[in-house]
């Protein structure tokens, strides 16, 4: 085909409106064949290598752009976006001022750069570029979308919240705003309002990346069941096929299957995160100093983490190992982060700095080990440990699952979590602990509500679930729905989400054959009520696919027997792992039909309930679930362990 130049850049710019960047790319590197002088022949080469992810050819094509006509804005602002996703923030800022000073003004060029100060940790100077765009501008709602990222993540619900309404006021069919608004009405549990805009991006975007998943997760903690099955399915299909359907987080709550557990994470790291950097050079266990270990999180605060790990900071040797928090998350001045502040070497707030500089620092301290304590959670900075922070990472405690990618030399578990079986499914090395979950000791002990002040029914025997409303899913209902049925003068008693949770679940039960009265809510309150709560039931019946964790040994600690199921996968043993922990085996349940079975039967003998249940609290303070002291000597074994084997790694 013999196309002048004129008709091969219309071909190709029809080619890049319809998304067919391979076919896009082959014109755009012809007409910059044919016109080797044209800057932007080069800058659109460049743009459609950017959409192929191939952003080093991508950087070349805009350099030689720029050097054709040194004042091309818009080559400037591909190069930075281009070293904004090879990871590379500082140049990225450098290419996008470079713009600016070209096009100063220009709305597009201070969205971008507004951007890169934010994930640089600028978010004052951040803050200040967004203000200058005008309500005039054509991205105006982008504008007031990141804004509203900014005050969310500084913790300003209401200024994120307005900043989100102006974006949708602006652009009605912004997607961008409403999911970001869908995320912070989560944070702020209002489900139902979630929904709403999920729904109302899926509308506008059926495919939208993991969408589909978050619209369910959002559905779940409302007991909103329509058409479950069917969402279900065709996510997990989405997965089966390659396409981003839901967070790996949340299909952990779906499917006890390691297998697509595994699919979904891998598909997340290859989606979002950078490609793992190389291992760093491990000299061992060092001669010359102590051992440094970095724990890395946003949860050193009142959180399920904490509540955990705060024992085990105090409780590591001093003699030989210096320990490091890094928080990721926000500064407080609550007493669980001064508490960890006080217990570590040194804790430092990097929250507001790039990922970069993160790992420059890592590398300056020194740091031969981190641990990462947050995995694929909410706000979490996986891409830190793609571009090595430390010779040894491993993935600890708040994300139960692989992470998908190499990411992390190691996963630490026990034998319970990750039978021989199942060893495939998770992209780690192991390092098996004697068991798996630290706990605080330092937690409060209150003494149980009774059962007037919890507002149970005196004479009824409670069955008791605080788990996370989402983990509730239809299959697992009726499971309990046999249960009641067969014990009819049992209650169940739930953490509450709000009025409508509550008719959803009352609604579900009466269709099952269980009277809508029998199930009693718990609004949500302090920690100390919540304990004293779990003193006032009788029997904690667990869920699958994904158990509880902290809320098992929570119950456990306060006396309450916790009855759980050994699924398949990490997150649907976690709860066996816990009451293995707590040497109590016959509450661990083999298959569904056992768990009913269990249920039953303790429902109809308190007296030997009582007996288990006082045999717990004797022997509480002497568990090792309940000794950091114990724990902590096993789990700086597997640092050394790893630590060894990382010597004796090939360059």
């Amino acid at each position: 085909m013999n196309e002048s130049p004129r008709e091969l850049a219309a071909r190709a710019g029809r080619l890049a409106q319809a998304g067919l960047w391979p076919d896009a790319e082959s014109c755009y590197r012809r007409l910059a064949q044919l016109l080797p002088d044209s800057p932007s022949a080069r800058y659109n080469w460049g743009v459609s290598l950017q959409e192929l992810t191939r952003h080093d050819e991508a950087v070349a094509q805009f350099e030689q752009a720029i050097a054709l006509n040194p004042q091309y804005a818009l080559a400037f602002h591909g190069l930075s976006v281009s070293y904004e996703r090879m990871g590379a923030i500082d140049a990225a800022l450098v290419g996008i001022e470079c713009a600016l000073c070209n096009a100063p003004g220009d709305a597009a060029h201070q969205l971008q750069y507004a951007r890169l100060l934010r994930l640089a940790g600028r978010v004052v100077e951040s803050l200040d570029v967004i203000a200058e765009i005008p309500p005039s501008s054509s991205i105006y709602a982008e504008s007031r979308s990141l804004q509203g990222l900014i005050y969310k993540s500084a913790g300003h619900a209401d200024v994120a919240l307005q900043s989100f309404d102006d974006a949708i006021a602006a652009n009605p069919s912004f997607v961008g705003a409403l999911h970001n608004r869908a995320n912070l009405h989560m944070a702020q549990h209002r489900y139902a309002l979630a929904v709403a805009d999920l729904d109302a991006v899926l509308a506008r975007e059926p495919d939208m990346p993991w969408e589909a998943g978050l619209r369910l997760y959002a559905a779940l903690h409302i007991y909103d069941w329509r058409d479950f099955d069917a969402q279900r399915a065709r996510i997990l299909e989405g997965i089966a096929q390659g396409r981003p359907s839901a967070h790996p987080l949340i299909v952990e709550g779906l499917v006890d299957d390691p297998a697509i557990q595994q699919a979904a994470a891998r598909l997340w790291a290859r989606t979002t995160l950078p490609p793992p950097a190389p291992p760093l050079p491990c000299a061992g266990i060092p001669t010359d100093r102590k051992i440094r270990v970095a724990y890395v999180s946003r949860d050193f605060r009142p959180h399920a983490v904490s509540f955990l790990m705060a024992g085990v900071f105090g409780a590591h040797d001093r003699e030989r190992f210096d320990i490091v928090a890094l928080n990721i998350g926000a500064v407080k001045e609550d007493p669980m982060q001064q508490r960890i502040r006080a217990s570590v070497d040194t804790f430092l707030d990097v929250g507001h700095l790039s990922d970069d500089a993160i790992r420059n620092a890592c590398r300056e301290l020194s740091i031969d080990i981190a641990v990462d304590l947050g995995g694929y959670t909410d706000e979490a900075r996986s891409a830190l440990f793609a571009k090595r922070i430390a010779p040894v990472q491993m993935l600890f405690l708040g994300y139960l699952g692989t992470s998908g990618a190499t990411h992390h030399d190691y996963l630490l578990a026990d034998p319970v979590l990750i039978p021989e079986a199942s060893r495939a499914f998770y992209d780690e090395r192991l390092l098996s602990l004697p068991w798996y979950q630290p706990n605080d000791t330092e937690r409060p002990h209150p003494a149980p509500l009774s059962r007037e002040a919890a507002g149970l029914p005196a004479d009824a025997f409670v069955f008791c679930c605080f788990n996370n409303p989402a983990k509730l899913t239809p299959p697992m209902f009726r499971i309990w729905a046999r249960i009641l049925r067969e014990c009819p003068h049992a209650v169940l008693w739930l953490l509450g989400e709000g009025e409508e949770a509550a008719l959803n679940l009352r609604a579900h039960a009466s269709a099952l054959g269980i009277a809508p009265e029998r199930l009693i809510f718990a609004a949500r309150c302090d920690r100390e009520t919540y304990l004293a709560r779990l003193g006032a039931a009788d029997l904690f019946l667990d869920t699958l696919p994904y158990n509880a964790g902290t809320t098992a040994s929570d119950a456990l600690w306060m006396g309450l027997p916790v009855l759980t199921t050994s699924g398949r996968s990490f997150s649907g043993r976690i709860g066996a792992s816990v009451v293995s922990a707590a040497q109590m085996p016959e509450f661990i349940a083999d298959s569904e039909d056992r768990y009913v079975e269990l249920a039953i039967d303790f429902a109809r003998d308190p007296g030997s309930l009582r007996a288990h249940r006082d045999q717990l609290i004797r022997r509480r303070e002497t568990l090792p679930l309940f000794d950091p002291a114990k724990f902590t000597p096993n789990l700086e074994r597997a640092f050394t362990r790893a630590l060894t084997v990382a010597a004796t790694r090939a360059p």
